[in-house]
């Protein structure tokens, strides 16, 4: 029951855990489109150790993060 309810996501269930109600609710948004993509957990060296995948993906980003200030146009849109 702790996972479900710090994951609610129906309205109703959202609306009810704020005390100013439905207020609460629009005043957590926000216009800033890129917040979904901030991290609210780090990945930690347990987690790269545990989780091969996990390094794979994370050495592939740090590749393409060196090699796209030597590339232009189209090959850098592609990388980015």
């Amino acid at each position: 029951m702790v996972t479900i309810n710090k994951r609610e996501t129906s309205f109703e269930g959202l609306v009810s855990q704020f005390e100013n109600g439905e207020d609460g609710v629009y005043n957590l948004m926000t216009e800033n489109k890129n917040i979904i993509f901030q991290p609210k957990k780090e990945i930690t060296k347990e987690d790269l150790e545990r989780i091969p995948e996990l390094r794979q993906i994370k050495e592939a980003i740090q590749t393409w993060e060196k090699w796209l200030p030597f590339t232009s146009g189209h090959d850098k849109y592609v990388a980015k």
